[in-house]
């Protein structure tokens, strides 16, 4: 290997490095002691496509997440254009591996919303404008209106660049966008990035592909340790380490010393760092955007997904008659009217009703924050309010699983006639659709406690269980020993069954002996619909609001408690910055 460079040519430094772009000065990653990123220096300066290359572990991708704002590093500072990276996130296009693009909607429609996201505060024509703009840069407009599960690897990753380009950003910064594609989709899309740096744009990409790396202005060798090993053009490179191709530098690096440096740090100087301007687009990105348009975009778009993914909708849809059929049929045929049996199995009916809406609410609910979660981390680096996210699945889930609750309730109603007029059952579907809701906001909680849509399904028995048992049925609360029966005053369930008991008149129908038999009491159901119905509209208002706070936790230690922070005295870059509020 050739001797490694003085120090002002080993920071990965464009000639004019003053002037706009992506900068970061001082970089240091540290996780659990171990050193990610050391001290690195680098800048994109605008027009020019730079790669990152290196063995595989040698930080690449971490850099590249602290230098897109979407982590904080342990030390060191990031500016974009000249603006902390605090202030200018959505300057920033970031595009990580995997699809964050939602699979159901067309080409044009993603771009639309995610238009609608980033640039809130810009007309619907110039949003469209822009778009359509988009497309043609992207060499999209053949396929704008075929749904990206449709489309090739190659364009989905395409699809992904646009959705941050219709933000206009100053800056675009994409993690291994070539990984998986065959030599040709490779080359199409680093000749499409060579097109977006063309037209003034800072291109920073990371890539295991060596094919097309003639391409790039300038290519920065990552070694192990997160050492900047080398920083050059595609021959400057190869004549340093004495190679003859790229695959022969990956070789090289990977096998390198990491106790030792491949070339000296360089420290940092303030007077290095590019001059902070300010201007109108700085001011505009501090401003929240309003809660009511997010909500009528995501909600929009939520739904849209939904009504598309016409298998899953079906399934969830036809369970709720199916349930109501099996309720109506596993008790002995019109026993609301038996004197003496009616009100020991009409507990039982209220009891599986009450199970039927609670699980249909927390199915529909309790996967759909997990399954977006990187997604969701990207939007709300770019502005999406997290209050706005969470009020945008609650309407579009309330409404639907109110339809489902009607759907089981109406087998059940024909199946299981009441003792008196047909009328109590609609006190029983009014109960069962706000139990359902309660079950919604649960199933909302555990989509973002788990990290996947997998283990929510996981966690579903351990939320339905004590449903089960602290209803009320099974044992009943005058039966419970005190802290049981404290829990039990606090369960969706045990509300959902009295107001359901009180709508089919249940109460008075329990005599003195089916109550020392079974310990029921006729007591328990007299409370009337309204009061079991606030209760349990309290007590999901309790969770949403739980639920707002760790989505918001979530978030916040997404970008901040990653890596270590090395110097409590000087916040790292990111610092300062916060997601939208929650509530």
């Amino acid at each position: 290997m050739a001797s490694s460079l003085d120090h002002d040519d080993t920071a990965a430094r464009s000639p004019s490095g003053a002037g706009g772009g992506l900068s970061g000065r001082g970089i240091r990653v540290q996780a659990g002691g171990a050193t990610l990123v050391r001290s690195v220096d680098i800048d994109v300066r605008p027009g020019e496509l730079c790669a990152i290359i290196g063995a595989s572990g040698a930080g690449k991708s971490t850099l590249l997440r602290v230098l897109a704002g979407v982590n904080a590093p342990s030390a060191g500072t990031v500016t974009v254009d000249g603006e902390p990276i605090d202030y200018a996130t959505d300057a920033v296009g970031y595009v990580p591996t995997g699809d964050l693009v939602h699979p159901q909607l067309t080409v044009r429609e993603a771009l639309r919303y995610a238009a609608a996201l980033r640039a809130y505060d810009v007309a619907e024509a110039t949003r469209e404008a822009r778009v359509e703009a988009v497309l043609d840069e992207l060499h999209m407009m053949h396929r704008g209106d075929a749904q990206v599960r449709s489309l090739s690897d190659g364009e989905r990753r395409r699809v992904a660049v646009g959705t941050e380009l219709v933000g206009d950003p100053s800056v675009v910064v994409l993690d291994e966008p070539t990984s998986g594609l065959d030599p040709g989709l490779e080359r199409r899309l680093m000749v499409l990035l060579r097109e977006l740096a063309d037209r003034g744009r800072a291109v920073l990409v990371t890539t295991p592909a060596t094919g097309s790396l003639r391409l790039v202005d300038r290519i920065v060798v990552m070694a192990s340790g997160g050492r900047i090993a080398f920083v050059g053009t595609h021959d400057e490179t190869l004549r340093h380490f004495g190679a003859t191709t790229i695959d022969e530098v990956y070789a090289m690096v990977e096998g390198s010393d990491e106790s030792t440096d491949v070339v000296p740090v360089r420290s940092y100087d303030a007077a290095d760092a590019p001059a902070q301007t300010s201007n109108n687009v700085s001011a505009r990105r501090r401003t929240a955007p309003p809660l009511s348009s997010q909500v009528r975009t995501l909600s929009s778009r939520y739904a849209l997904c939904m009504r598309r993914d016409a298998r899953s909708l079906t399934l969830m849809i036809g369970q709720a008659p199916i349930i109501g059929i099996a309720i109506g049929l596993t008790v002995p045929s019109n026993i609301l009217s038996n004197a003496v049996l009616g009100p020991f199995y009409g507990v039982l009916l209220a009891f599986m009703i009450v199970i039927g809406a609670v699980w249909l609410g927390l199915i529909a609910a309790c996967r759909e924050i997990a399954r977006e979660r990187d997604a969701l981390l990207r939007e709300a680096a770019v502005g999406v309010r997290l209050d706005a996210y969470l009020v945008s699945k609650c309407a579009v889930i309330f409404p639907l699983v109110a339809f489902q609750t009607a759907l089981l309730i109406v087998p059940v109603a024909l199946l299981q006639p009441p003792d008196g007029s047909f009328s109590d059952y609609g006190g029983v579907l009014a109960v069962s659709i706000v139990a359902a809701w309660g079950a919604v906001a649960i199933g909302l909680l555990v989509s973002v406690l788990v990290q996947n849509a997998g283990q929510a399904t996981t966690v579903l028995p351990l939320v339905v269980i004590p449903q089960l048992l602290l209803a009320g049925a099974l044992i009943p609360p005058s039966q419970m020993i005190a802290p049981i029966k404290a829990l039990s005053d606090v369960t969706l369930a045990r509300w959902a069954l009295s107001g359901i008991g009180n709508a089919l008149d249940l109460g008075p129908g329990i005599s003195s002996d089916l109550s020392t038999v079974t310990g029921l009491e006729g007591s328990f159901f007299a409370q009337g619909i309204v009061q079991p119905m606030v209760m349990i509209a309290l007590l999901s208002g309790v969770v949403l609001v739980f639920t707002a706070i760790v989505l918001d936790r979530r978030v916040i230690n997404a970008i901040y408690d990653e890596y270590d922070l090395l110097d409590e005295d000087a916040p790292p870059a990111g610092a300062k910055r916060s997601p939208q509020p929650a509530a």
